[in-house]
Formats: C-alpha cells, sequence, structure tokens
C-alpha cells in the first residue's frame, strides 16, 4: 500500500522533539535536584509515552512512507533502514533506563550511575534529533 504524504508530518515531530527535550530536561533536573522519586517516576513515565508516540509516529508514517517512496533505489532505502534500525536500539536501550530508574529500590543504589547514564541518553538524544532533522526528514518530500 503506497502511503500519502502528510505535510505537517515533519513539523510534527520536530514538535515532538522540542517536547522530548523539555522532559528529558525536567527529569535531569529533578536528578540533580530532587530526591523524590514518586516526581522522578512521573517524569519518567512522561518520557516512556512521549517517546512511545513519536516513535509510532515515525514507523507507521515517516518511515513506511520513505520505504514507499525509495523501494526501488537501494542506497537510499539501505540508509533509511539502517535510521531506522538504530533508533530501534536508541529506544530498547532508553526504555531500559527508564524501567530500571523506575524501580525505587534500582534508582537509590545506583542514581550516581543513573545520572552519568541520563546525562549519555541525552547526548544520544542530541545527535539522533540532529540526524533526523538533518538527513532523514529532507528525503520526506512528496
Amino acid at each position: 500500500m503506497e502511503r500519502e504524504h502528510n505535510p505537517s508530518l515533519i513539523y510534527q515531530l520536530k514538535n515532538d522533539h522540542k517536547k522530548l527535550f523539555n522532559i528529558y530536561s525536567e527529569l535531569y533536573n529533578l536528578f540533580i535536584n530532587d530526591d523524590n522519586h514518586d516526581i522522578v517516576v512521573e517524569k519518567l513515565i512522561q518520557l516512556k509515552v512521549m517517546l512511545d508516540m513519536h516513535i509510532s509516529f515515525e514507523d507507521t508514517l515517516l518511515y513506511s512512507y520513505l520505504n514507499s517512496k525509495y523501494r526501488n533505489i537501494n542506497d537510499k532505502l539501505s540508509f533509511i533502514n539502517n535510521a531506522q534500525k538504530e533508533m530501534e536500539n536508541i529506544i530498547k536501550v532508553a526504555l531500559k533506563f527508564i524501567d530500571d530508574c523506575s524501580n525505587s529500590e534500582l534508582y537509590n543504589e545506583h542514581r550516581d550511575r543513573f545520572k552519568k547514564e541520563l546525562k549519555l541518553i541525552g547526548d544520544i538524544l542530541v545527535k539522533r534529533v540532529e540526524f533526523e532533522e538533518d538527513r532523514l526528514y529532507p528525503l520526506y518530500v512528496p
């Protein structure tokens, strides 16, 4: 089935990126400044929901369109498929982090390690968003 081009999709995805960074920033500040695990868990849940929604949009609207559009252009198709696989790996790491941090015992026991991991995840997300907005999203043209 040919996926139709959605003129507002890239705007929506970029807007999601802004929301993700806002949630991430709030979460990072909680890790640094607040010992209340319940509040951290609320923010982790917000991050998880936002990530799930964003990835679902990308998979069903962006990647399906790109795979269809470039199905006969091997180098672009390979680039798109590699980008999608890389995102799947990033999400696995992020979701494991969210699950681990949501466990109060693990959180209290490994808080310093989690702070470092959160910083690393933030760095990876920044690079990923730059990649998507500079190299992947421009392929989404009618």
